[in-house]
C-alpha cells in the first residue's frame, strides 16, 4: 500500500524543489555569461587581429587611407586574384600549418607526412 504524504511533507519537497530550481537557474545565468565573455574575448581578438592587418597594408601603400570600403573591396579582389599572389599566398598558408605541426611536411591531399625532412 503506498504511503499517503503529509500537506506539510509536500509543502517541504515543494520548497526544496524551488529551491533547487532557483540553484539551476543561477548556475544557467554564470554559464551563459561566462558564454558571453568568451565571445567577447574572440571579438575582441578577431578586431585587434583585423586592425593590424589594416595598419600593415596602410603601411605598406599610404595611398589606401583615401579609398572607400568599395574601392578597398575592388583592390583586393583584383591583388588576390592575380596568380603570383595566389602561389604566394598558398606557400605563406603550407609554410604555417608546417611550422605549427613541428616541422611535419602537409601534402597535397591535404594530409600532414610523419616524416620530417630537413632543409
Amino acid at each position: 500500500m503506498a504511503k499517503t504524504k503529509t500537506l506539510d511533507q509536500l509543502r517541504a519537497e515543494k520548497e526544496q524543489a524551488e529551491a533547487q530550481l532557483l540553484q539551476e537557474q543561477h548556475k544557467l545565468q554564470r554559464l551563459e555569461q561566462r558564454k558571453k565573455h568568451y565571445e567577447k574575448g574572440e571579438r575582441k581578438k578577431r578586431t585587434h587581429r583585423l586592425c593590424n592587418l589594416g595598419g600593415m597594408v596602410e603601411s605598406v601603400a599610404p595611398e589606401v587611407k583615401d579609398l572607400t570600403r568599395t574601392e578597398m573591396t575592388e583592390l583586393m579582389e583584383h591583388i588576390f586574384s592575380l596568380s603570383e599572389v595566389q602561389r604566394a599566398v598558398r606557400h605563406m598558408a603550407i609554410t604555417h600549418i608546417n611550422k605549427a605541426n613541428g616541422g611535419k611536411e602537409l601534402k597535397a591531399d591535404g594530409t600532414i607526412s610523419s616524416e620530417c625532412h630537413a632543409d
